[in-house]
């Protein structure tokens, strides 16, 4: 086939292909989200502590309890989307005309400094915190929803998810540019640190929110039965039971994240790891930028081939099964490999970043797989009850997400206690460990946690996600096949 370098730009639509030109629309309408969220998630404790000086106790409640909020609302805003009444193709379209508007103006107006004292600054970041996620959960909700709506063939809409999962990573990095931009400003004196924040979120929230209006470009090509809205919000829940492989896929992203692994700089920024090459010395810092690149560039490259790689696998499920076998062999591999502080060698280190980069790949298609099962599993369950429900499947992947980026907080903060971390406590550079009864714990076991860590998680999701029904081509074929002829028959009948 020849190569076309305007293929982004056909015009080609069916109804069951989407147009590049509208797929394009789409993917920029994540990244513009993305940018957005990007910067609200990893900004706004900063902001509140450090430019505001609100005590860091009272910062953590705002953001507990905002993220409380944020986990409790979605199956709520997921149940009230399936349920409410609405024009044929406009169940999710209209969320994304006219919340990113409402969404850019309260992110922009809680990095503003009213100069209010602080319980009422406390009360406004709350009040508009509060506001920002139920209106963001309308139009995230029906931003990935629609996925499962823009296409009746589970084939295309793979390649559907997997522009948008590779737009939305992109969201993702353009916001973690802010502190460059930050810092370029302040240093030069341009503006303030606080106006950094203030022309942060007018680029990063009000512009992503612009861009992620192009989503409301994408057209909804299966239609809700009329099933919808018939029972309660906690009934449509409790109906989830039909739903086999979203409750399998969210039970294996849970017990993954219940490992004993630490964020990446508790290996290499703390406890005096440095790498000598030549006459210079590599902190360990610098090393954790290298290993970022290998872990994501690559990755990242690969997600462009994800589709051709899950139906070459034949299915899904294999991808996900293949992901997580090459995690653990490339894990415990690099384990021998840099065991008995071999690691401390930069040789021996660069050869585990490779196995473990490689291994990352795969990892990186994993997003691409499990949003593609989710709506397919919108088909199957509509075969089964009759009902669609992408709002509230949906709302559960965003639910599990948050809970998955809790659960290891928890954990991390008992298992460095048991290691006996002490930030205060500084160690000459590449001081190896020999006696395990006068040597700290983490200085023992930082090779364990850092390599094996990320494998226990591996383990447990495999356990769980084995017992996933197949998800071939074949049984696609067969599921969207009885789907058309049950939905020409009630056709028929209401005629």
């Amino acid at each position: 086939m020849k190569f076309n370098p305007f293929f982004m730009f056909s015009r080609e639509e069916s109804e069951t292909k989407v147009a590049n030109d509208r797929l394009l629309s789409y993917a920029a309408g994540l990244t513009g989200q993305n940018m957005t969220y990007g910067f609200v998630s990893s900004r706004l404790f900063v902001y509140l502590n450090t430019i505001l000086k609100i005590p860091s106790e009272k910062t953590g409640w705002i953001t507990g309890i905002s993220t409380l909020w944020d986990a409790v609302n979605d199956p709520l805003i997921g149940g009230l989307i399936d349920r409410r009444k609405h024009k044929p193709g406009q169940k999710l379209r209209p969320f994304l005309l006219w919340t990113p508007a409402i969404i850019g103006i309260l992110v922009f107006l809680m990095f503003v400094d009213f100069g209010l004292p602080e319980m009422q600054t406390i009360a406004l970041v709350l009040v508009l915190y509060i506001l920002f996620d139920v209106f963001y959960s309308l139009q995230d909700i029906s931003i990935w929803g629609i996925a499962a709506m823009s296409s009746p063939d589970s084939t295309e809409r793979r390649r559907v998810i997997q522009w948008i999962s590779i737009a939305a990573g992109l969201g993702g990095t353009i916001a973690s540019l802010f502190p460059t931009m930050k810092d370029i400003f302040v240093k030069n004196g341009v503006m303030s640190e606080k106006n950094t924040y203030v022309l942060g979120a007018g680029i990063f929230a009000v512009g992503g929110m612009l861009i992620a209006m192009l989503a409301y470009r994408m057209k909804e090509k299966v239609e809700p039965t009329e099933e919808a809205g018939k029972t309660s919000i906690i009934q449509d829940i409790l109906d989830l039971k039909h739903n086999k492989t979203l409750i399998i896929v969210c039970l294996a992203r849970t017990v993954q994240s219940i490992s004993l692994a630490l964020p990446w700089e508790y290996f290499f920024e703390t406890q005096g790891l440095a790498y000598k090459i030549g006459g210079s010395e590599i902190s360990g810092g610098t090393a954790q930028v290298v290993y970022g690149f290998i872990m994501g560039i690559p990755g990242a490259f690969a997600m462009f081939f994800a589709v051709k790689l899950i139906n070459k696998l034949g299915g899904n499920k294999k991808l996900l099964v293949f992901s997580e076998v090459a995690t653990i062999a490339a894990r415990i591999i690099a384990f021998f490999v840099g065991a008995n502080d071999r690691f401390l060698n930069i040789g021996t280190l660069a050869v585990v970043m490779v196995l473990l980069g490689t291994a990352q790949i795969f990892t990186n298609m994993k997003d691409i797989a499990h949003r593609s099962l989710l709506t397919n599993s919108i088909d199957e369950v509509e075969l089964k009850t009759g009902k669609r429900t992408e709002g509230i499947v949906f709302s559960m992947q965003n639910f599990v997400s948050k809970l998955t980026g809790a659960i290891p907080k928890f954990i991390q903060g008992y298992f460095l206690k048991w290691l006996g971390f002490d930030a205060n406590v500084k160690v000459a550079a590449n001081q190896t460990v020999i006696n395990a009864q006068t040597a700290p714990r983490f200085l023992k076991y930082r090779w364990h946690h850092f390599i094996l860590g990320p494998a226990i998680g591996s383990l447990l999701y495999l356990i769980v996600i084995i017992f996933l029904d197949s998800d071939d081509a074949e049984h696609m074929a067969e599921v969207e096949q009885a789907l058309k002829r049950k939905r020409e028959a009630a056709a028929y009948v209401e005629a």
